[in-house]
Order: structure tokens, then sequence, then C-alpha cells
């Protein structure tokens, strides 16, 4: 072997940067290395001499984990001595590496690069992982001396990620059980289940991450955990015997019996990490304590539950843990109130951090309780009395009415219970109730009170006649037929209904709320603050109202000098009043005048003392808490809020709470509208999230942790245990765990995942096998000279072979248009073609395939990790602040998922998150995971569930035509076969038609892979090509028919079905056509030549036009068809032949060409977008003497195109202010135009206040950033996600900038951005801004094309864009001395190198002493028509200074779009 090899490998061709040397070494060796210099501990050297000459190393010597000199000399010295056995002679700078010289690491990294490229092809397979027994190799720390020594170009680099220090942090052991602090130092972690050293000193955290992921650990983890499992279970658990006794009782629906069995069962509902995990998250957050008495603990015994309930930002909701069970010995219940304080102390909840408690239940030991914590803290609410007001605040009203009134009831009931034969009305009445006590209606809740008055009004007169007609000698039926003769009594009843309305409105809401948890608390408090104002308004003057309201004190309610006068008195309303007046009851009115009185004087009072806070403290939290109602509360307000909730204890506490909510006030302002569109639990933990550790947030967050409904005990109790988890513990799982300890560990791990500290049940995998055939796609990765190269066997996306360069038309797309209200169907463009080839395997036949490949765009791959949720399927995703929301698995983007990872594309808003399959669902969970109130609350929620229901209808067939296009009927129709379980298909109608389909991405791009040289013609793939529902043959045809001309068909399919004009050729296109033809009339392949044929965007074999600076292309459908038969084989002899568009004297046939083509290309352009709108406000010239300068921002500005534009256009600047954030383009503008130009940064950070210290503007520009929204990007994220999202910033400061009606101040605003974005993207931009673009390409004012979209309202922006002798129109202009243009234009120059070439393998548009060269830099600013060495600044490089030049504007078009504004502002 030895023979073979190349030992002395040349590497001075070699021009690879560092960061692609590490890139090269991480993917070959499977290492995480950030830097060159982390690789000097001679681990690398040793494996790599050991892959190119197995053996030469012995690898179990290899200390891959060294930290010292010593270590690293030592791995030198094995290298050394393979290096001799071998007998190379290359010579190692030790020393050198160890201290981390750069250029010495680099050198040597490049010498073993090119001994392993050099014999490549005799290395065998070789597992770099497996060969050092999957042990890491530890970055070498170069020590601060040693960086001197480095390049200077490479000293900016002492601040970055690499360098910093992460010495051992005691909070790791809180996120990691197993790490320690090693007894090496701080530099190291100590993993306790590995018994092993963990160099953490550089990467910290992340190390422990990374490290807890390894098969080592996870497997002596398990091990672990298997062994001490039964130690665990074993273990007393800190709660107390109720408390397992009341979890078994309330959890556990199995058979297995036992102490033990219990015990393990309590440590499975509560956690491993119980009560630690509840300890630590309540010493550094407020939280509330529930206390439920007289639960069922046992089988004779009850028990007082304690439960603790906080805010959890992560998970933006709500929590409530379980705590304990109380038990007092002999059943005193005095000793309850000791015990709940002793709870508190035993599990170290700090008491300072307590803000509420809620006591379900009345009477003495809830206010021993009561007074027991406000000894330890005296600021907390009582939360309990506020959720049963109803019922005190009714029993206390109802006990102030006369006795008859009472009686009577009871009188009815005993009656009714007593009698054998139930009478119709009595049943009414009661046939719900099944109390025993006389005192049901007193003792019952509000509700079925008034329900009972309401009832009995309307069966008064049957009541008088059922009575009247029972036996005489009945006694009791004449005495209640008596009473309910008397007018006073009835009008009673009548006061009741009206007067208790309030109360019962309150308890509705309690019983039915329908939103989100905190949202209704919002409501709650609001409805609770008004119950006192409306009751004191009924008795009360409204100056002793007032004044009540702000002291609660009850001598105000009982003096009668503040009560109101008898006709003011509230009795019920005129009804009440009218029907004593009819009855002569005088005496009577004056009686129930009095009882009222005692009635509202009673009711009152309670209302105020069981109210927590007073009404006005309640008022505030509500409006403070709700987004939209922030701007009311005051600051006096939120002073006073924080002093009674103990937040603040010393007057600068308190300046500085007002001063942090003045700035939460000023921060959202103007966002109320997105704010109404998120929950009010994921408002706040958003947030909360980004605050530090402030008095404010310390207010919001023990807002938050206040008690809220539903709190029923038994709710209450299966979310404090189950946490989340939705399905109980089977009897199976607790047996065999009794039964076998590491069965049940093995199911556990298999069945369960354990999430912060709770085994959380995971549903089995289903996994689907789709047997793929034709599978002809093989990939070796190899490294290449600059990376990782990939090559494809067989032929790759689009392509089979270098030598017909075919040129695919994406796949069909599944699109989510954000906003919209219906889902975008999936379009078939084979469904229908009759003519097209029927399959891809018939392809071959035209175009045999050569042993190249040409890849055309990236792969997404098939998920293979054998976990479900396959590519296309339809599931419910869990995210965090959200309940269930519906997805599509999506393919993953890059080459590999990592194994359980999902990509889900969200229904409703078309995000896309990665999510783990734990925490996804099969669609057909439906009525598991479909929620009634976000349905009822969210429209965007009720948009996805529409959405993907409508999707799962087309793949099973299903319609829903019976709706007649009515939208409400047709979702309840869908929602009704969702629940029947998606009859008749079920849930399999729906699965993906072909889970390979969709492992293809829909995305094609620029790949890096080198084309061939440019030909005469070429074969394009277009067997996914535009579907033709209509023989095209017939075009010649029809236009002989009578009536029908070439512009009443459609040149793309034949269609008579016309929506636009061709914008090119006479003739017309259909809907589909033009959606086609407005996407990829601008796509250009690898060559530079269009990507489909020009005339219907789309063909098989085309013909390319010969002129050097022409890009179309027609395919051999279309000149057969149109121009005449024969027509493209003709064509083929013709060398150079010029297109129909350059010439287009040689139209012949049906295909004409517009002899204002370039017009109505923009117009096309201009609005295919289908939407109408309102025409920009028109501003009339300002009068020279009144014009003033003007004020401009430029969001994104760039290199200043806008000040340099304005600036020679003459027109005055008062104030020029730019967002923009690469230094090199800021650098620019502040040296070339004297620092004029105020620089802001990050557009982010503007806001309301920013503009009107600023402000006024006249003028807004900006383009965002368009790599998230060019269909050229493979990866791109669209409008709403990456830096797509950067578009809203722009249209949220025009929102703010635009003037007030009213304003006659000239406002004029431009946005700018690519031309290739989707369709979709586009209609949202162009909704947004309310407009419809113009398309402006710079190639007729420059050398170089440049089409771009320009949405605004300047005056005269769709005039036709003129050249002018000052312009540069041909290359030529442009170039230095001696130096010859070899075409007239060139490709559009972006921020790649290679855009310079005209085509990727294309020639170098200059040339230069008979050689090809690129463009300079003078060149290329002359080009976009700035001056020469615009971007000559700070030293730039000529790859810096293209790329500020590739993300500018071309100046000679925003001259032209600019030029108006000289008739409104003041010039030179």
């Amino acid at each position: 072997m030895a023979t073979a090899l190349i030992l002395t490998p040349s590497y001075s061709h070699d021009k690879s940067s560092r960061f692609q040397l590490v890139s090269w070494f991480n993917h070959l060796l499977k290492t995480d290395f950030k830097d060159v210099r982390e690789m000097g501990s001679g681990a690398c050297h040793c494996q790599m001499l050991d892959w190119v000459i197995r053996g030469s190393v012995d690898m179990k010597k290899v200390k891959f984990d060294a930290q010292g000199e010593d270590e690293y000399q030592h791995n030198f010295s094995l290298l050394h001595e393979a290096f001799r056995k071998s007998g190379i002679t290359k010579l190692v700078p030790v020393m050198d590496l160890i201290k981390g010289d750069l250029k010495g690491n680099i050198e040597i990294l490049k010498w073993f690069k090119a001994l392993y490229t050099a014999n490549v092809n005799i290395c065998k397979e070789y597992d770099p992982v497996k060969a050092r027994d999957s042990q890491d190799i530890s970055p070498i720390v170069a020590s601060r001396p040693s960086l001197s020594l480095g390049l200077e170009s490479d000293k900016e680099e002492k601040d970055t990620d690499i360098y910093k220090k992460f010495p051992y942090k005691e909070e790791w052991k809180t996120m990691f059980d197993w790490a320690e602090l090693s007894s090496l130092g701080e530099q190291y972690t100590y993993c306790s289940t590995c018994a092993r050293n963990l160099k953490t000193f550089t990467k910290g955290y992340l190390e422990l991450r990374r490290h807890m992921e390894t098969s080592t650990h996870k497997k002596r983890e398990g091990i672990s955990k298997s062994a001490c499992r039964q130690s665990q279970h074993s273990e007393l658990l800190p709660c107390s015997d109720a408390a397992i006794r009341f979890i078994h009782r309330h959890c556990y629906n199995g058979s297995a019996k036992g102490e033990q069995a219990s015990i393990r069962f309590a440590r499975s509902k509560l956690g491993l990490q119980y009560p630690k995990d509840i300890t630590s998250v309540c010493q550094h957050t407020p939280y509330c304590v529930y206390i439920y008495g007289g639960v069922r603990a046992g089988k004779d015994e009850t028990a007082s539950v304690v439960l603790v309930g906080f805010f959890d930002v992560e998970a933006s909701r709500h929590c409530i843990r379980f705590l304990d069970a109380l038990q007092p010995e002999n059943g005193a219940k005095d000793q309850t109130a000791a015990a709940v304080g002793e709870t508190l102390k035993k599990f170290m909840l700090p008491t300072d951090n307590l803000v509420a408690v809620y006591l379900d239940g009345n009477g003495v030991a809830s206010e021993q309780i009561c007074s027991q914590l406000r000894e330890l803290n005296p600021n907390i609410a009582v939360f309990g009395g506020l959720y049963s007001i109803s019922d005190a605040a009714c029993q206390a009203g109802v006990k102030q009415l006369s006795n008859q009134t009472q009686e009577l009831m009871a009188d009815i009931y005993a009656h009714y219970s007593s009698s054998s034969k139930k009478e119709d009305n009595l049943k009414a009445l009661f046939g719900s109730i099944s109390v025993d006590s006389p005192s049901f209606y007193i003792n019952d809740c509000c509700l079925n009170f008034c329900l009972l008055v309401t009832k009995m009004l309307e069966k008064w007169t049957d009541l008088i006649s059922y009575f009247s007609s029972c036996d005489k000698d009945d006694e009791k039926a004449k005495l209640i037929c008596s009473r309910l003769q008397d007018h006073k009594v009835r009008a009673t009843f009548m006061f009741l209904e009206q007067a208790l309305k309030p109360l019962h409105n309150f308890q509705m809401h309690l019983q039915t709320s329908e939103g989100a948890a905190r949202a209704d608390l919002l409501l709650i408090l609001e409805e609770a603050s008004n119950l006192l104002s409306t009751y004191t308004s009924y008795f009360l003057h409204p100056q002793a109202a007032a004044r009540f309201l702000k002291e609660h004190d009850d001598q105000i309610l009982k003096k009668k000098t503040f009560h109101l006068s008898s006709p003011e008195l509230s009795l019920g309303g005129k009804a009440v009043e009218d029907f004593l007046n009819e009855s002569e009851s005088v005496e009577a009115l004056t009686l129930l005048t009095e009882e009222a009185l005692s009635f509202y004087i009673a009711l009152t009072g309670c209302i105020a003392e069981k109210l927590p806070l007073n009404d006005g403290f309640l008022r505030s939290i509500a409006q403070l808490l709700n987004p939209q109602s922030r701007q009311k509360v005051t600051r006096t307000a939120v002073r006073e809020l924080g002093t009674k909730l103990g937040i603040c204890s010393s007057p600068e506490e308190v300046n500085q709470l007002t001063s942090e909510f003045l700035h939460y006030q000023l921060a959202e302002e103007g966002e109320e509208n997105h704010s109404a569109e998120v929950s009010l639990e994921k408002h706040w933990a958003g947030i909360l999230g980004d605050s530090k550790q402030t008095v404010f947030r310390r207010l919001v967050l023990t807002l938050l942790s206040l008690p809220c409904p539903p709190l029923d005990a038994q709710c209450v109790f299966t979310q404090a245990l189950d946490n989340g988890d939705t399905a109980r513990i089977s009897e199976n799982e607790v047996s065999t765990e009794s039964k076998c300890e590491a069965k049940s560990d093995s199911t556990v791990k298999k069945y369960s995942k354990e999430v912060n500290g709770h085994i959380i049940g995971v549903k089995q995998c289903e996994v689907r096998l789709t047997k793929i055939n034709n599978l002809n796609e093989e990939c070796d990765d190899k490294p290449g000279e600059n990376g990782i190269l990939k090559e494809m066997k067989g032929a790759g996306r689009g392509s089979f072979g270098c030598g017909s360069s075919l040129r695919q038309k994406p796949q069909a797309r599944a699109v989510f248009q954000a906003g919209a209200s219906t889902w975008s169907k999936p379009v078939d463009l084979d469904k229908d073609s009759k003519n097209g080839l029927e399959s891809q395997d018939e392809v071959p036949k035209e175009s045999p395939p050569s042993s190249k490949s040409t890849p055309r765009g990236r792969r997404k791959h098939v998920y293979q990790d054998g976990k479900g949720f396959l590519a296309g399927e339809l599931v419910w995703g869990k995210v965090k602040g959200f309940s269930w929301w519906p997805g599509l698995v999506t393919p993953w983007k890059t080459k590999s998922a990592p194994s359980g990872m999902r990509r889900v594309e969200w229904f409703g808003d078309g995000m896309f998150s990665e999510i783990y399959t734990e925490g996804l669902l099969a669609f057909n969970n439906f009525t598991k995971c479909f929620c009634k109130n976000s349905f009822a609350s969210l429209p965007l929620y009720k948009a996805a569930i529409f959405q993907i229901i409508e999707l799962a209808g087309e793949r099973c067939g299903k319609s829903f035509a019976e709706a007649e296009g009515d939208k409400d009927k047709e979702l309840k129709l869908m929602l009704n076969w969702a629940f029947e379980g998606f009859l008749p298909s079920g849930p399999d109608g729906f699965l993906p038609p072909d889970s390979a389909a969709h492992a293809e991405t829909s995305d094609s791009a620029q790949s890096d892979f080198q084309p061939p040289a440019k030909r005469k013609y070429v074969f394009k793939n277009k067997a996914n090509a535009v579907a033709i529902t209509y023989n095209r043959e017939l075009i010649t045809e029809k236009v002989k028919e009578k009536g029908i001309t070439i512009e009443d068909l459609c040149l793309s399919c034949g269609s008579s079905d016309i929506e636009v004009s061709h914008p090119l050729f006479q003739g017309g296109l259909c809907h589909k056509c033009k959606e086609n033809f407005t996407e990829t009339l601008y796509r250009y392949d690898e060559d530079g030549y269009q990507s489909y044929c020009t005339v219907c965007c789309a063909g098989l074999e085309v013909i390319l036009c010969g002129i050097a600076s022409c890009c179309r292309c027609f395919c051999k459908d279309c000149l057969e068809i149109l121009v005449g038969p024969g027509t493209f084989d003709k064509l083929k002899d013709v060398d150079p032949w010029s297109c129909f568009m350059c010439q287009p004297s040689q139209c012949k046939g049906n295909l004409k060409l517009r002899p204002d083509w370039s017009v109505k290309v923009q117009d096309f352009f201009a609005n295919n977008s289908a939407m109408e709108f309102e025409p920009h406000r028109v501003y009339p010239s300002i009068p020279a003497d009144q014009r003033r300068p003007i004020k401009v921002l430029s969001l994104f500005d760039g290199i200043a195109t806008g000040y340099l534009v304005l600036r020679d256009l003459g027109v005055k600047m008062e104030r020029y202010i730019a967002a923009e954030i690469c230094e090199d383009s800021i650098a620019v503008g502040m040296i070339k135009h004297q620092g004029k130009i105020e620089y802001v940064n990050d557009v982010r950070t503007i806001t309301r206040k920013h503009l009107a210290e600023w402000g006024p503007f006249d003028l807004l520009i900006g383009g965002s950033p368009c790599n998230d929204l060019s269909m050229v990007n493979p990866l791109r994220k669209g409008l709403f996600e990456g830096t797509g999202r950067l578009f809203f910033e722009f249209y949220r400061i025009l929102t703010m900038l635009k003037p007030k009606e009213g304003d006659d101040r000239p406002f004029f605003w431009l946005f700018e951005n690519v031309v290739f974005m989707s369709a979709n993207d586009k209609s949202d931009i162009c909704r947004f801004l309310e407009c419809n673009p113009i398309l402006i390409d710079a190639v007729k004012v420059s050398p170089a094309h440049r089409a771009r979209y320009f949405w605004g309202n300047l005056p005269g922006m769709n005039r036709p864009l003129a050249t002018s002798l000052d312009h540069k129109v041909a290359l030529q202009d442009c170039l230095e001395m001696g130096r010859t243009a070899k075409f007239d234009k060139v490709r559009t120059i972006t921020t790649k190198s290679n855009s310079i070439r005209q085509g990727k393998m294309g020639p170098l548009p200059v040339s230069m002493n008979g050689k090809e060269d690129y463009l300079w830099c003078t060149e290329m600013e002359q080009i976009f028509g700035f001056p020469k060495h615009y971007t000559d600044v700070n030293n730039m490089g000529r790859m810096q200074r293209q790329k500020v030049l590739g993300r500018s504007w071309s100046v000679p078009v925003i001259r032209h779009l600019f030029a108006p504004l000289k008739d409104y502002f003041e010039c030179e």
C-alpha cells in the first residue's frame, strides 16, 4: 500500500479558507470544531493518518480528550512514530500547533487534506466514530497570549464564542441531575452517571447537552435508572400518607393493591422531581395556594388537599401542581390552619412569594386558615369568596325577607315531595331537585334559586288553581293557596327576579366561560367590580355610594340619611309598582320597600366582604392584564396595586414600578391589533420572556398567578396530577410494575416520556412502509476541494445528464396563503394531460441517460426513522401557548432530519415549526384534539380547521356541495363529518397518496453544479408541465372559424376561456396559464436562458436565441402549431438564429409579436394580482415659493442610493435618517456623504415615539431583504418567516407615518422587492400595501438586467422608463481604457461572485489583453449608476464591494422614480 501512496502531496494550489477547512474536517471526522486552532491536540492528525494508512497509528493510545500540553505532545509523538514507519518526511510544528498558531494549523491541515484527496481512491470504508470508540475529540483551548501569534486579519475574532469561558455553574445541577463539580477544577464537570469528567470550559451548557444525547450516556442512564428505581419507589415520598391515598383513590382505576403499589403510583403521577421542581419555581416566582377541604382520601376518611398555582412563562399558561393532603389528628379542624403553614415550611416555599389563597368552602376552618396565612404574609388576597359571592350574597339577602316568602317555597316543596302523584306544574318546578332539606332554596346555589323564582312567577296562576282544587281538609294546601293569593308575596317574588339578575349574570359567566382561562378572569374581575357599584346605586345616594366603594364601611349602608327615598328605591322595575297599585295594596308596597332596603343592605355588605380586593383594584387588575385596555390604566392605579399586593416596599420601588409600567405602555403602543390575535397568556409570556427580573415583571406574574375558573375540585385535581397527560395509568402498567421492575422500566422507556419530572404517556407509533419502485438515485458523500461535494448516481432532479440539459418545472405545490379563508387546492399539473408523457419512465426513450448527472435542486428527504408522520400527513401538533393545532408534515429542508423530528406547516397562518413526534397526533384524533374554546374565540384557529378538513375532504373525495356556497353551513358540515369519523372512507382516506412523491422538493433553484456550455437547442423535461386540457393543435382550425380570432384563444393550451391578453404575442391566456406565466416568465437557468418557452412558459424541446444579450427560448410545440409545421427543424440549422423578439419581421402564421409588448408586459405584472384597490391620493404640486426641504426615512438603506439620487436631483434634505445594520454599507454612506446621514441601526427598534421625535417625514423608502422571498432560494421561508417578515416592519412604520384625515401635507412612499417571488407572497404584499406594483427592469437605462417590483404613491410611477444621453446603457460605456466588452448587456449582478459570468460556466463579460476578465469594482459601480470609487472605503475587498452593490438599487431607476418630487420640495 505504501508504494501507491503519494507521500508528499502538493497543497499549494489549495485556496480553501480556514472555515472551509474546518467544515471539511468536521464532515469527514464527524466532529464539531469551530476553528482550526481548536484542532491542535494531535488527535485529528492521528486519525487522518490512520484513515489513509490503516493501522499506522494505534488508535487506543490516542488521547482524544487531551487537555494539557503533555497529552498533546503524546498524540504528536504517536503521529511522528507513524510517519517514521510509513516513510513520510513531513515536519510538523508541534509547539506552534499547540500554542494555537493560525498559519501553522492551516498549513498542516491543508497537507492532510491533500494527503487524503490523493489517496481517496484506495481508502477503504472507514467509520471515524467507531475507530475512536465513540469518543469525542476535545477542542484545544488557545491561551490569550497565543492569540497574538495569529494573523492581523484575525484580531476581530478574539471576542467570538470560541474564546468565551464557561466555568462550572451550580445552576447546571438543576438542569442536569448528573452534572456535578469535578475534582479537577471549574473547567470540568463530572457526570455522575458515566463517572467521567467533561471538558465544559469552552462550550459550557452546549457540551452538557451534547453529552446527554450520546448513546453511551443514554445507555448508562438507563442502567442507572433501572438499578435505582426500586429504591426510588420504596423511598418515602415527602408528602403525607393521606396524600398517597388521595392520589390512588382519585386517579387509579386498576386492581393492584398494597402500600407499595400506591406509593409507586403516586410517584408516577407526581414525577421523579417532586417536590424539587415545585420548590425551585416558587422560590423565585409568585404563587397562590389552593385548599380544598373535606375531600375523600380513603374509604372512610377525609383530608384537606393543598395545591400550588403559578404562571409558567415558558409554557405560556397557568400551572397547578399537587403539594400535599392534610389530615388533622382525630379530625380536629382547628389543626388544619396550623398544618397549612407547616406544609409551606416543610416544602420550603417562601411565604414572601405567596400572593393569594383559594379556599373551597366557608366556615370557621377557612377563616382560621386565612388568619394563619395572613400572619405569614399580611398582603395575601383571599379568592375563595369571589367565586362563591353569588351564593353567599343571595342567601344573605333572602334571609332579610319576610318569613311568609321563605315558608311558601318550603311548603310547596314539602307538598311536592310528600305527594304520591306528581302534578305537572310542581314537577316542572322541582323535577330536577333532589334535596330533602326544607331550607333547600336558601342553601342551594344562586342559579337554582333564581331559576325557581322565575318558574314560580311563570306558573303562579296555575299554582293557585292547583292548590285551590286540593282536598278541603288539607290545611297546608289552604295555607299555600292563601299565600299565593297574597299580593305582597307575589310582589316580593317579582322583586327577587329583578334584584338578583346581576348576581345571576355573574354566576352564569363563572359557569359557562368559553374563552381562555385568563381572559375569563379579566371579565370576572370587571363584573365583580361592577357588582358593588350596581347594587349601591339601587338604594344609596350617588355621593354615599362613591364613599362606600372607597371605604367599604358598613355604617354607610345602614345610615338612613344616605338611603334613597321610597319612590327612587329600586323595587324591581315599574312592573312591581304597577302590580301593587292595581291591587290597591298600599300597605304591601310599604312593607316591600322596607324589606327591599334590608335585602340590599345585607346583600351589598356580603359582596363587599367577599371581594378579595376593593372594586377599584379589581378593575385595575383587569385593565392592566388586558393588552387592549392597558392605556386606560393610570400610574396611580399601578402604584396602589404594587403597594397593596406587597410588590413595592419602598418609595424607590414604587417609582421604579411606575417607570417600568410607562415603558411597557410606550413600547406596546400601536400593537393593539396584533395583541388581539394572540391569547392573553402568550402575550404576557412573550413580554415576560424577554424582560429581566423587574418590579413590573413581578407584579404581572403576581396577577397572572391568581386563581381563575374552572375551580371545580375534580377538574383542578385532574389538572394538578395529570399535568397535561390525558390518559390514566392502566391496570396492566401498575400490576406489571409491581411484578417485575425491570420490565416496568422498559415499558416506561418505550411508551412514556419524562417531561419536567412527570411521566407522560406516549402513544405507540404506527409505522407505515411504502414500497418505492424504480429507486435509481444513490448518494455518495465525498469531501471535495472546498467542502462537501455530492456525487449522484443516476439522474438528478429534472435531468438525465449534461448532454440533455433537462429542465423541469417544479411539481405541484400545496399553498398556504396567510389570511385566506380557504385552502388553495394543489394543482395536479398532469392530471388531465392526454398528449403529454404518461409517466417518467417514458422520458428516457426520447433522450438516453448519460453517465453524469445534473442535479438541479435540493432533495427533501423522506423521514426514515421509523417514528411515523411521513411527509404529507395531516396531524395535530402541540405548541407552547396554544391548544392542539392542525398542520401538515412537510419534507425536511436539509439532507437528513434529526431522529424523531418533523417539519410541520401550520394551517391558518402558514408558519413552520420543527417539532418532535411526541408532540404530534394523527389527524384522526379529531374529537380529542379539537378545541371548542379556540374555535369560538380565535378566527385563525377556525380558518385552520376549515383548511385542513377541506384538504382531507379532497383526499377522501368528500364533497360539501350541499352548503351551496354558504361558508358557515359548509363549516358545519365539515365538523359533522370529522366528528363522525370521516366516513365512509375513514382516516385512511386522507393519508398522503404517495409518501415518496412528497419527498421531492418543489423549489427550483440555482445549484452549485457546473452546467455544460451553451448549445443551439436543448431538450427540457416537461413531464410536469401545465395541464393541457385542450388540444393546442386545434388552434389553427379554430382561428379559421367565423368570428374567432387568435385573441380569443389561449396560446398556451388552446382554451377559449380567456382571462387576460398575452403580454408579448397576439393571443390570450386562460386563468391557469396566466398564473403559470406570472411565476415563470422571469425564471432563468444556470446558462442564463429562460427556464421555459417565452410563449407558453412550458414546452419540452426548445430552441435558443443566438443573440448574445437575449435570453429567450421557444419550444417546438409553439413553433410547429403557431408558426407552421416543420419550423423547428428549419430553425435548428440557422446559426445564429435571432428570435421573434429580436427580429419581429420573421413572425409568421398565428405567432405575431405585439408592437407595444414592452408596455403590455409591464401592465401585465402591475395588475396580475387580481386585486383592485382604491387609487392613491393625488397631491397637487406645491408652488415654488411654498416648498420646503424634504425629510426622508429610509429603511434597509443599503449604500444610501436614495440620498445620492435626491442630492443629484438638487432636492434639499432637512433630514435623512437611515436604518441599516450592514457595517460596510454604513461606512459607504457615512464617508461618501460626509456624515450627513443619521443611522439608527435595526429597523425593528424604531417605535412610534421615535417617529414623533424625528418627524414628520415626507418620504418613506425601503426594500426589505429578498433572500426569503426569491424563488431562486430553495430554502426560502416566505413572507411570514425569516427575513421575509421584515416587510411587516416597513408596513408597520408606513401605517404610523401616513397623514391623518384632514392633513394635506404631501406624503410619499416607495417599497421595492424582487420580481421572482411566489404569487401568494406578492398578493399578500399587495393586500397590505393596498396597491399593485409596477415592474421596472434597469436594463433599459443600464447595461445590466435588474427587474424589480415597486409599490408606492410617487407621482408618475407608471410612466415609461426613458433612456437619456447621460445613461450608460451599453457595457462598453462602463469599462476602463484597454478593456473590451464581449456583450452589450450582462446578467443581473447579485452578491454572488459567479453572477458576473454569463451563465454558470459561461464566459466572463470583459476581454483584456486577449483574455477573459471579471468586471472591476469601478466598472460595477458605473453599471449600477454610482460614481467611480463610490464603494472604495474602509479597505473593503472586491467581494465586499460586490456584495454591497448587489444589494443596492439601480441609480437611474430611482432617479426616474424620484424626479417628480422636485415639484413638491425645495431644490437647490
